[in-house]
């Protein structure tokens, strides 16, 4: 009936004249890719639809990542081998599909050209390029089809698709912001933990040298020692005899404490001051979030998906949700 329809059309503007039916049948295919693009890499909060396709990808990838872990024990693997790969394979093929897709709907650029220029641009970032690793497997065998290590290897590689599901959180955004705001602070902590580990080893190795020449053969093997003890871990395998060793060893057992700890409050502070910030100002979405929803509808602008008068509405409605007048 569909194919029908649009036949009638094609032949209605080709005998009739009116030179109308091509311009609307390319005005819905390009509403179409768009609506896919947005479901898929910009689903929006209230649409059933895309809830629905994301939580049956993440699921999706949530039952690739169990059968990836099982599969890794031997007695499972031997006593299950060919439902796990059933259940792999399927998820692979979902996965083939979304990237296929993905890939197909990203853009609506009116030449081939510039389509092309913009799948490949598209087709290199982060959470393609492990789109792309992770469906490997599923023709792995065609060209090594004896090398199992490695295509165990592709196959746990699949565990990062679930990093795609995560990066959209708005409790990991916060934290982002958090981080970068007091990135200065976390990178001067760094350096002095750096610094510690390296004078602790240092002294622990002029101090336990002669005691356990074995173990605090070098500086280098001191470092070991230092992390464990620093960070607190302490794996027992190399520790101080003497009691000096002991007693140094004791104070930067309670220095690591000190040190760790701070990372922890700090982040708290942050995440304090960011929800206090956003709560005087009003915001209902913070300024990083606002200027990134407004290039992605420039963006969609510029591919030819809107026209103005949708990219000047949008931008209204941005500012409306931002808290601001527009």
């Amino acid at each position: 009936m569909t194919g029908g329809g649009i036949g009638s059309s094609v032949s209605g503007a080709t005998e009739g004249g009116d030179g109308h039916a091509y311009p609307e049948i390319e005005k819905r295919y390009t509403h179409v890719r768009a609506r896919i693009h947005r479901l898929f890499d910009e689903p929006p909060g209230d649409d059933r639809l895309a809830f629905g396709i994301q939580a049956f990808l993440a699921a999706v990838v949530l039952l690739n990542t169990v059968t990836v872990v099982i599969y890794t024990v031997p007695w499972l693997e031997e006593e299950y081998w060919l439902p796990l790969n059933g259940i792999m394979t399927a998820c692979l093929l979902v996965f083939t599909i979304e990237y296929v897709v993905r890939l197909w709907a990203c853009t609506s650029a009116p030449t081939l050209a510039a389509r092309t220029t913009y799948r490949i641009q598209y087709a290199s970032s982060f959470y393609m390029i492990i789109d792309l690793v992770s469906i490997v497997p599923l023709v792995f065998p065609l060209f090594f089809p004896r090398d199992f290590a490695l295509l165990r290897a592709f196959r746990l590689l699949s565990i990062f698709k679930l990093g795609r599901y995560a990066r959209k959180s708005q409790s990991l955004a916060l934290l982002k912001r958090v981080v970068m705001r007091k990135r200065e602070i976390f990178t001067l902590m760094v350096f002095f933990l750096v610094f510690v580990i390296l004078f602790s080893s240092t002294i622990m190795y002029l101090v336990e040298h002669q005691a356990q020449p074995e173990k605090f053969s070098s500086i280098p093997a001191a470092i070991w020692w230092s992390m464990m003890t620093v960070t607190t871990v302490g794996y027992g395998d190399i520790y101080p005899v003497t009691p000096l060793g002991q007693s140094i060893a004791s104070l930067f057992t309670l220095g690591g404490v000190l040190l760790l700890a701070l990372p922890s409050a700090i982040l708290a502070s942050g995440f304090i001051e960011e929800r206090h910030k956003q709560g005087e100002s009003g915001l209902g979405i913070p300024l990083e979030r606002e200027i990134e929803m407004l290039e992605k509808v420039g963006h969609l602008h510029e591919k030819g998906v809107i026209s103005e008068k949708e990219l000047e509405e949008y931008r209204h409605t941005i500012r409306i949700l931002a808290g601001k007048k527009g």
